[in-house]
């Protein structure tokens, strides 16, 4: 197997990673709405506490280093709590604004969607079958995908 190729797939799931980073922050300034027009205090640690604990979940229930994804999980929610916090100082950039062109917005309705469906449906299944054929086949992830790897 060529390293190029491996770097090829690398590069597909870090693409993958970077978009849902994107559109997890996206949600941050109707998050911080919310908060303001609710005076709700914009940091919640028991939020954060809660985050952290499922990731320790995740982590121990997929093998994969807690402290890794706690880390990135210290700076997404440090920058969410900063874009909170700018938007906080002024309201004139609250993300509920009526002057917002929406003559797209069933199109994009339809596109949120159907990534939601996939978020919530299909990688999750998938996931879940990989994780049926490594406890069958008494392997890890590791293996699993580097017998599937060698063969592509």
């Amino acid at each position: 197997m060529e390293l190029d190729f491996v770097r090829k797939e690398l590069n597909k799931y870090d693409n993958i990673i970077k978009n849902m980073i994107c559109l997890r922050m996206s949600l941050i300034p109707i998050v911080a709405d919310i908060k303001i027009k609710n005076n709700i205090p914009l940091f919640q640690g028991k939020r954060e506490e809660e985050i952290y604990n499922k990731l320790d979940k995740f982590a121990k229930e997929n093998g994969v280093n807690h402290e890794l994804l706690k880390n990135i999980y210290k700076l997404i929610i440090s920058n969410a709590l900063s874009i909170e916090e700018a938007i906080s100082n002024d309201k004139e950039k609250s993300i509920i604004n009526e002057q917002i062109h929406y003559s797209k917005i069933n199109e994009v309705k339809e596109l949120f969607e159907k990534l939601d469906y996939i978020i919530e449906n299909e990688i999750p299944e998938i996931l879940s079958n990989i994780k049926d054929v490594c406890n069958k086949e008494n392997l890890n992830l590791n293996q699993i995908s580097t017998i599937y790897y060698n063969k592509k």
